[in-house]
């Protein structure tokens, strides 16, 4: 096999990422302020990723999209397109999972934003350390999620998904098929 040696200056750029483990998030939820924030982008992702495998397990297929774009996922529906703009929040406070659903981050040279109308078409809004996701159609600024609402959305993971369709005036999913699945290898 063949060998093509990198580019000076880049050899950063190809180095095999690292696969060691932070052995500061191996006690999540229960980690501090400085890790939760270190880690931020990561979480972010996980938060992707749980909202796909809900899509997944409610039979839809979705994609992930560029990371600067204003919507992070488009799940694939009958009546078209969906663009899901995700938040992730990583545990709650004061008996609450609070999302703040602006652009950018206070660091960035555009700052902070709000979305405009026509960023995203739905919400999803992750409550990473109980992998749990609320769908909505609601574009305020300020979310919360209380704790007890938890248990009712890990019961039944579509529940908020066809509120949120309706809320859209989205005609409802169609229903799950009924006898028998082929099976095919």
């Amino acid at each position: 096999m063949t060998h093509q040696p990198t580019l000076i200056g880049l050899e950063e750029v190809f180095n095999r990422p690292s696969t060691t483990l932070h052995q500061d998030l191996l006690q999540f939820p229960e980690i501090d302020t400085e890790t939760r924030r270190y880690h931020g982008k990561q979480f972010g992702r996980a938060g992707e990723l749980l909202v796909e495998s809900v899509f997944l397990s409610l039979g839809l297929q979705s994609v992930g999209v560029a990371e600067h774009s204003p919507f992070d996922c488009v799940v694939f529906l009958e009546q078209g397109v969906l663009r899901v703009q995700v938040k992730t929040v990583t545990r709650p406070r004061g008996g609450c999972f609070n999302f703040n659903v602006s652009r950018g981050y206070h660091r960035s040279p555009a700052g902070v934003r709000r979305y405009s109308d026509n960023d995203f078409d739905l919400l999803a809004l992750v409550c990473l350390s109980e992998n749990v996701v609320k769908f909505t159609a609601d574009r305020r600024r300020s979310q919360s999620i209380g704790v007890e609402e938890i248990a009712a959305l890990r019961r039944r993971p579509g529940a908020s998904f066809e509120a949120a369709l309706a809320d859209l005036g989205v005609d409802q999913m169609p229903p799950a098929p009924v006898g028998l699945m082929p099976f095919c290898y």
